[in-house]
């Protein structure tokens, strides 16, 4: 009975932000340079070769990265199908996670 009073206790204090605690990762801190890395070479609106990625899925910019923020999460953390061939650390895709439900423009 005491360790459930602990834990709604404990819940009682969480503010309910979702991003309390994590690390801050926004667009110009580390965001971009991953983009840029491992998804423009395909998906980039000057790519001269997207080896098979659809026309208009591009990851240039900010905004066009939140607007597809469920096919990034999707694709890349939930089934693991992006990048080809792999290659992200877990280090990688945490951080990732974090810019997608929590990260700005800045």
């Amino acid at each position: 009975m005491i360790l459930l009073l602990l834990a709604c206790a404990t819940g009682a204090a969480d503010s309910g932000d979702t991003c309390a605690g994590r690390r801050d990762v926004t667009w110009n801190s580390w965001a971009h340079g991953f983009f840029f890395t491992w998804c423009q070479p395909c998906h980039s609106a000057t790519s001269p070769d997207r080896y098979g990625a659809p026309e208009g899925l591009d990851f240039d910019t900010y905004e066009q990265v939140i607007a597809l923020t469920g096919s990034v999460r999707q694709t890349v953390l939930d089934e693991g199908t992006m990048p080809l061939g792999g290659g992200l650390t877990d280090e990688d895709r945490a951080l990732l996670e974090d810019f997608l439900d929590c990260g700005t423009g800045d």
